[in-house]
């Protein structure tokens, strides 16, 4: 199951190495903050880069979350593990929502989502042709062509969130007269 923990912006990646140094081995199967690779324009050529998704955010696969919020209370660094109930238990990520997160950010991908082509058809209507955004058309709420850009609706942990992937355009198609 995975629970997403609440960390101070800018230091995931440090602190990720922290947790794996601190926590004990068998209390969790993996820890990761998700990203997302897009195309940037730096003077005047576009780039691959790669940026959090949600920054100030980790998640971790656990199946004992008392005995990790217990642990993760040792560490100075942690600020807090999101969804605390009036029983003291913690929520964890829906199936739904884990599903989501595995399907865009999957494993094999070291958790990095990678950029979707896209077409637009000559209804003005968005295609995905190839890559993670497949299966999403639904929920994209934007194009932005300019910025090579999508943004997705997601619920996560009970809202609602707006994503943002990057994506290439393939080419508008041209209405026969």
């Amino acid at each position: 199951m995975y629970f997403v923990i609440q960390v101070i912006s800018g230091k995931e990646s440090s602190i990720i190495d922290i947790l794996n140094r601190k926590l004990s081995k068998d209390l969790f199967f993996e820890c990761f903050f998700p990203q997302r690779m897009r195309m940037k324009k730096f003077n005047g050529g576009w780039k691959k880069v790669i940026e959090r998704y949600f920054p100030g955010y980790i998640f971790i696969d656990t199946d004992n979350p008392k005995r990790l919020y217990s642990e993760l209370r040792t560490i100075g660094e942690f600020t807090k593990l999101l969804g605390k109930q009036e029983n003291e238990n913690f929520l964890p990520l829906s199936e739904e929502e884990s599903r989501i997160i595995d399907s865009l950010m999957g494993k094999e991908t070291n958790r990095i989502t990678d950029i979707s082509y896209i077409d637009i058809n000559e209804n003005d209507e968005v295609q995905v042709i190839e890559g993670p955004l497949l299966g999403f058309e639904g929920k994209i709420k934007k194009i932005n062509l300019h910025k090579r850009t999508a943004t997705i609706l997601l619920d996560m942990c009970g809202r609602e969130v707006e994503t943002i992937l990057g994506i290439e355009f393939i080419e508008k198609r041209k209405t026969c007269q």
